[in-house]
């Protein structure tokens, strides 16, 4: 063979390489470009914490229960003789019943007995005549009235109440009245204290 023929089938083996190269390279690009990418992997999202609405604040106590609540507290500082609480708590539980106006059965009785703990003896007996007008054999109020003349030495009042009390008790011990029932536990106290006054 003729370098001249040598030279000519050399470059047509580098075309036809070149050829089939560029072919296979189109091939297995266009093979690549078919397929779909590979799906990211994205990280876990974390599950959002549970957002908690904010506790509503507490509702603003009514006069009343403004009231109720500082009667309990000057009531267990009587009970336990604490008079240094007492002293403290005790004008300002008076002035809040006192400022509520007309008050029901029971906000009558933790009047008066404020106002006995107190020694404000003409203002509890008039607390107690105010709902006895109302209900004559009410039991909270005979027992109030009772300690009041007890605590004047009036004798003679303490046995009429003590009469009043001890006569009307078991009638008037079943009424539902709200206070009967918020107070029951005071019940035989009161009417011990009414059988030793009548002897």
């Amino acid at each position: 063979m003729s370098d001249d023929s040598k030279a000519s089938a050399m470059q047509g083996f580098v075309v036809g390489a070149l050829v089939v190269g560029t072919v296979a390279a189109g091939f297995f690009l266009s093979r690549q470009s078919d397929q779909a990418p590979p799906a990211s992997i994205a990280p876990p999202v974390p599950a959002a914490a549970p957002t908690l609405a904010p506790a509503a604040p507490p509702a603003p106590a009514s006069p009343r229960q403004a009231a109720d609540e500082v009667f309990n507290e000057a009531m267990m500082a009587h009970e336990q003789n604490d008079q240094a609480t007492l002293a403290r708590v005790l004008p300002g539980a008076i002035a809040a019943y006192r400022a509520l106006g007309e008050l029901d059965g029971d906000g009558a009785y933790h009047l008066a007995l404020l106002e006995l703990a107190g020694g404000q003896l003409t203002e509890a007996r008039a607390t107690c005549a105010s709902l006895l007008a109302k209900n004559p054999n009410h039991l909270l109020a005979l027992g109030v009235a009772l300690r009041v003349a007890a605590k004047a030495n009036d004798a003679a009042a303490a046995r009429d109440l003590g009469q009043r009390l001890l006569k009307a008790y078991d009638t008037e011990v079943v009424r539902p009245l709200p206070e009967y029932q918020d107070h029951e536990r005071m019940f035989p106290t009161y009417r011990a204290e009414a059988m030793a006054a009548v002897k």
